[in-house]
């Protein structure tokens, strides 16, 4: 869909509203660039109304552009389009002026677009003036995308380099709970690095910036496993990034229960997607969990689930050096 709206921005005359929505900074970033692309430099105008106010806005689209045909305002913090969640908002909602915000939406200039950038998961639906708002604007919504969205968007991302990825590298990348800008960095840093037309998961990993979620995930394999010095090496690592201790118990848990989840569906016959499913886990790394040598020795992962909790423990009471705390548990098991 966003990338439909995109295309319309480009080739379509501007609509005299846009309103914005969602939580994913790059999809919102992008929009407001093929906006901007269209309008001349010298015409483009910010306003924050955490320090300005909607009749600022309206005032300023009213104002005739110097430079060129058409202006375009981009309204940063519009407040008002979502429910109020502090007093200070609830004080605004008093001086508001709905009148003739909603006669400004009626009667829009030819000569200036409006941009309303709201990083919020969802307007304020009950509002009048959202509602109309909605009648007159072109609304993007710029949420996190689905898992296919995801793999679509990774295919196209190195396509654009003339490079296709495997398989098993889209579904890493999909997997991956970052920020699409980050992730559109790291994969232009591995398009551009893979001497081949495909490029690999090895490829990647190469170039691949430091990532916590999956250093943890290495650092659990090395411990599983009983590679005791990549554990400790993994680990040691982690301490230089700054990484604390406690958090990385936190972090080791959690794989811990994960694994010991999916062996549990597993045994029951659920398949990759039904597990991810039950337990709001990325089929990808489900999958990974599924594979995993150990996935089915249920007591062997409680057991040092259980000890885990003890270094837990052990942290938050030992006047003992914490870094030390863990290292010695990874060395012992």
């Amino acid at each position: 869909m966003i990338t439909k709206q995109w295309q319309e921005i480009l080739n379509k005359p501007l609509a005299p509203f846009y309103v914005i929505v969602g939580s994913e900074a790059y999809l919102r970033d992008e929009t407001i660039k093929r906006i901007q692309s269209r309008i001349d430099s010298e015409e483009w105008f910010t306003m924050d109304m955490d320090q300005q106010s909607i009749d600022d806005v309206m005032l300023e689209t009213d104002t005739m552009p110097f430079f060129s045909e058409k202006k375009a305002i981009v309204v940063h913090n519009p407040a008002f389009l979502r429910a109020a969640v502090k007093d200070k908002e609830k004080e605004k909602k008093d001086t508001f002026p709905q009148k003739e915000f909603l006669y400004w939406l009626q009667h829009p200039t030819d000569t200036a677009t409006v941009i309303f950038v709201a990083p919020y998961d969802k307007l304020d639906e009950r509002k009048k003036v959202v509602k109309e708002l909605k009648q007159v604007a072109v609304v993007i919504e710029a949420n996190p995308l689905s898992e296919n969205d995801q793999k679509s968007w990774v295919i196209s991302q190195f396509r654009s380099h003339g490079k296709q990825p495997a398989d098993e590298l889209v579904n890493w990348i999909a997997a991956t709970p970052l920020s699409l800008s980050f992730k559109r960095n790291e994969i232009n840093k591995a398009a551009i690095f893979a001497k081949e037309d495909e490029v690999s998961l090895a490829d990647y990993q190469e170039v691949a910036s430091p990532i916590l979620e999956e250093n943890v995930f290495a650092l659990t394999e090395a411990y599983l496993l009983n590679h005791k010095q990549k554990a400790v090496a993994i680990y040691n690592e982690l301490l230089k990034q700054k990484e604390e201790p406690l958090k990385l118990v936190a972090l080791l848990a959690g794989q811990l229960r994960l694994l010991i989840q999916v062996g549990y569906y597993k045994k029951l016959g659920y398949h990759n997607q039904q597990i991810a499913g039950q337990i709001k886990a990325h089929p990808y790394r489900v999958k990974l969990m599924m594979e995993h040598p150990l996935v089915d020795q249920e007591e062997l992962l409680v057991e040092k689930l259980k000890k885990l909790a003890e270094v837990d423990m052990q942290l938050k009471s030992s006047h003992m050096k914490k870094e030390r705390i863990l290292e010695l548990y990874l060395l012992a098991n």
